[in-house]
């Protein structure tokens, strides 16, 4: 069956997006990385015009002939531009010689400029090498779209203000990017790995290159070695039990209801060997959280204690709100659940936590295990009201039915 035109530009989009952005940036002269985007999605703007009438033989070297003959009038250069009729001809390797992950580190690191602030090497690193949109910026980082769109706006206008020019220059000596280059490489998998509303992974492609780059930074960078080690293992151990998400009836099941034979025992074994290489190093968030994942996967019986331990080790290093979150729900299965309820009411404050079906539902979960019916029912209806996605809904329209019968 062919694949739809809208279905294969989609399809494009997410894997080729900040691919091509970077070989536009280090092949054309451009330097400015916004006008590099601006011609990226004219060139989809274009495409979804044209293939309309008719999907070429060879989409993604219609789009980079289509990127290079826009990048050369704006540039107003000589050259003769590519005939579309002729592009099907080229090959996507002829538009660059290096490979695709060496292209995207090069612009996830000329995105970390020390002209910009962290937050906003951040935002520009999510939006222009993962062409994350910015409504899944904003649920990533915990904030608004309007929040996310003033970043990106004023990043624009510092640059043209400042005449800042991107440059490809690996940094692996530099904590502070390499660091960061991991912090962003975590977002863009979780934001693949959350569940779809097929019951699969969100975009597969995400955590693909997640994995495929943090792989990278493994074998070349000179520092955060173990972050880099423990970050790898931590996505390998997440990805061991996507598909054990979703059960024979196609409904979303909890962690201690999934059957764990159906748990990828290899990826596992895999996730413990890079895990044990990063534990000569410091007590980093990485590290404790790539820890509680693997004590998720590989004990027989879940040690909550052990792991409300080191969810107050990752509280004191990252305070964010989601940790704070799941170091609750940790605190309620280690049998502490009045210490739970204080700890996520304490959160009730926080306007993202307000507005998140996860929230909502751990409230729910513990007022439900205290017999509260009433106010587990209130929390699992605003869940509702928080867009969680298909399987997410289903599951908390069966909780409510279930709680609907005991009253």
């Amino acid at each position: 069956m062919l694949m739809k035109p809208e279905d294969c530009l989609q399809k494009i989009y997410r894997a080729q997006f900040g691919k091509m952005v970077s070989a536009l940036m280090y092949r054309s002269g451009i330097s400015v990385i916004a006008d590099a985007e601006d011609i990226v999605q004219e060139a989809f703007a274009a495409a979804a015009l044209k293939w309309r009438q008719t999907l070429p033989d060879h989409p993604e070297a219609w789009l980079y002939a289509t990127i290079r003959n826009i990048a050369s009038k704006r540039l107003s250069r000589t050259q003769p531009h590519v005939a579309l009729d002729q592009a099907d001809r080229l090959t996507v390797a002829h538009a660059s010689s290096e490979d695709g992950d060496t292209q995207l580190l090069r612009l996830l690191f000329a995105c970390m400029h020390a002209d910009f602030p962290p937050k906003t090497q951040l935002v520009i690193s999510l939006r222009y090498v993962h062409g994350l949109q910015v409504q899944q910026i904003a649920r990533l980082l915990g904030t608004s779209p309007e929040s996310i769109s003033k970043i990106l706006y004023r990043q624009r206008q510092q640059v043209k203000a400042q005449d800042i020019a991107f440059h490809s220059g690996f940094v692996w000596w530099s904590e502070q990017k390499v660091g960061m280059a991991l912090k962003v490489l975590y977002l863009v998998f979780t934001e693949g790995w959350k569940i779809g509303d097929d019951g699969g992974l969100t975009d597969e492609q995400l955590c693909e290159d997640a994995l495929s780059l943090t792989k990278a930074v493994i074998r070349h960078s000179r520092v955060c070695g173990t972050d880099a080690r423990a970050l790898y293992a931590l996505m390998l151990l997440q990805l061991a039990r996507a598909n054990a998400r979703i059960n024979e009836n196609g409904e979303l099941q909890e962690l201690e209801k999934q059957p764990r034979e159906q748990w990828d025992q290899n990826m596992i074994r895999i996730a413990t060997t890079y895990l044990h290489s990063a534990r000569n190093g410091p007590r980093s968030a990485l590290l404790l959280e790539a820890t509680i994942a693997w004590l998720h996967t590989s004990a027989g019986n879940t040690p909550w204690e052990q792991i409300c331990g080191l969810y107050e080790q990752l509280v004191r290093v990252n305070p964010s709100p989601f940790v704070q979150l799941n170091h609750a729900v940790a605190l309620h299965f280690a049998g502490c659940p009045d210490a739970a309820l204080r700890q996520l009411l304490s959160l009730g404050n926080d306007t993202f936590m307000q507005n998140h079906h996860l929230y909502h539902c751990s409230l729910a979960r513990i007022y439900t295990d205290q017999r509260q019916a009433a106010k587990a029912l209130e929390h699992y209806r605003i869940a509702l009201t928080c867009k969680p996605s298909l399987p997410e809904s289903a599951f908390i329209g069966r909780k409510i039915n279930a709680l609907i019968q005991t009253l």
